[in-house]
Formats: structure tokens, sequence, C-alpha cells
């Protein structure tokens, strides 16, 4: 008998450790507190979702937001009007994801082709864990390709061709300018940039 009742008494504690594990599972953020409703994934990696929705009553107003799959936390990295229908709905930000740091050219050009206004573009890195914004450029417009390197320092070839960083050295600080540079070469390694002019190999250091 006083076997039994030890048995009913460790089995009891079992299921109870058991309940209190699942609840503690169930409680953990977790991947499920990024994902919100009706939005889009613009870019992801093991540490970070990012993504787009419509402001709650407009549909053509649209957020992007950058958030930590292991703590839910949210960053509302930029805003655009777009409905699809005029010529003045904004372009949607281009985006990057390293680790917990996003990069975003966020760019416009008047709707007009023969207006004066032209383009107008700027990239920054953003870091989802503070929500600070560690580097800047002025792009001017889109841009062809883009890479991070340490704590936010990041390098682009511009529309126009150019390789161009953004570092402890500098906002935008051009690396070549020459003609034949490879858009989709552009590469990193730890703090060292890499592209192609010409088919010629290219490298550069990015300073944090």
């Amino acid at each position: 008998m006083r076997t039994l009742c030890l048995l009913t008494a460790l089995c009891a504690l079992l299921v109870s450790a058991a309940s209190a594990s699942a609840a503690s599972v169930r409680s953990r953020p977790g991947p499920a507190s990024c994902a919100a409703k009706r939005s889009v994934t613009v870019a992801q990696n093991e540490q970070a979702r990012v993504y787009v929705r419509s402001q709650r009553g407009d549909a053509d107003q649209h957020v992007l937001v950058g958030c930590l799959l292991r703590s839910g936390q949210k960053v509302q990295l930029d805003s655009w009007f777009s409905c699809g229908c005029s010529r003045g709905d904004e372009s949607a930000p281009q985006v990057w994801l390293r680790a917990r740091i996003v990069a975003l050219n966020r760019y416009s050009c008047a709707p007009d082709p023969l207006s004066l206004g032209g383009c107008t573009g700027s990239a920054r890195t953003v870091s989802l864990r503070t929500g600070e914004t560690l580097r800047r450029a002025s792009t001017g417009t889109s841009v062809a390709a883009l890479v991070q390197g340490p704590r936010g320092a990041f390098a682009y070839v511009s529309s126009g061709g150019a390789v161009v960083k953004s570092d402890g050295t500098g906002e935008t600080v051009v690396l070549d300018a020459g003609a034949g540079v490879d858009p989709a070469s552009l590469a990193v390694a730890g703090a060292r940039v890499y592209w192609l002019r010409s088919d010629v190999p290219q490298t550069a250091l990015l300073i944090p």
C-alpha cells in the first residue's frame, strides 16, 4: 500500500513538471511572436524577420517592421503610401537583412519623367536590438546591390555602377567609379568587401 502511494505521488509530480515545462515553452516568444496578421515577409533569417503590413484602417498606407524572433521585439523601420492606382505612389524601400541588422534604401522619383525633380534616395542600417541607426549614405536612387559588414557598415553598387561604402571613415566614400563594375559580384567576407571590374577582382576594407 505504501509503495502504491509513493508511485501515485511520483506520477503526480511528473505530470505537474511536464505541465509546467509545456507552459514555459508556450510562453516563450519564439517565431510566432513575429507572425503579424496579413503581413508579407520581405527578409528573414534565424534571428529576425522583416515584413510589410498595412496600417490598421488604411490599406494604402504600408509599414515596414523588423522583429527579433527570440524576444518578439519589434522596430518600425519605414512607412509609405501606395494604392497601386496613382502616379503619386511611393516606392517600397529596398531591404537587406544580416543577423539583427537591417539595411534599407528608401528612394523616390518624380512621377512625371519630364519633371526637373529627378530622384532622391538614402540608405541606412538599423539595429533591431536597439532601434538605432548605425550608418547612412546618400544613394540618389535605387541601388543595384548592397552588402553589410561589421557593426552596420555597408557597401553598395549605385545605379550608375560606382562602388560606394558607408563605415567608420565616412557616410559616402566612393571605392570604385570605373566602368565595368559587375553588381552581381559584390560580396563581403568579415570586414572586407569584394567586387569585379571588367572581370578583375577588387577589394576594400569596411571600417566598423
